[in-house]
């Protein structure tokens, strides 16, 4: 049997989960980042949890313009299953995991659509073939003038220091 991992406590720690503490700092602002910090508490971080989700919401609703209604549907409906959970959660172990599962299954919809029924399946194996997922819709990615013109401004941002 293998020997279980402990789980990770809390502790007033500037370095403890850093790269999402950064990340949240990245889209929610400075003073989400400055409320983790250190002396975060677990309800500090369940409320940044959910407002990420409330972030990610609000930015696909006033941004995405062409989409079918269940795709619209399946992003409510695993928004809000990730908010129930997170709310659910009891430690910040489950806290991350339930966040994590959230986002996995943005990612896929978000690619095209989130592959169901594969739990009968002893492994899935890792090849194109099985991993094209535009059988319910193709997504694209679209530039127009103003859009390539901002879009070479940030990135001369980035590169120059």
């Amino acid at each position: 049997m293998k020997e279980l991992l402990p789980t990770e406590e809390l502790r007033y720690d500037m370095s403890q989960f850093y790269p999402l503490k950064a990340a949240l700092e990245e889209l929610l602002g400075h003073r989400v980042y400055l409320q983790l910090k250190e002396t975060a508490t677990f309800r500090d971080w369940k409320d940044a949890i959910q407002r990420l989700l409330r972030a990610i919401k609000i930015a696909i609703k006033s941004t995405v313009e062409i989409a079918d209604d269940d795709w619209f549907a399946d992003i409510d409906s695993i928004l809000e299953l990730g908010k129930t959970e997170i709310a659910e959660s009891k430690t910040l172990t489950e806290l991350f995991a339930c966040l994590s599962a959230t986002l996995s299954r943005m990612v896929f919809l978000q690619i095209g659509f989130l592959p169901l029924g594969r739990q009968q399946i002893e492994t899935i194996p890792l090849t194109k073939e099985r991993w094209i997922l535009r059988s319910v819709r193709t997504v694209q990615y679209v530039q127009n003038d103003k859009q390539r013109h901002t879009s070479q401004g940030l990135r001369k941002k980035r590169i120059t220091p």
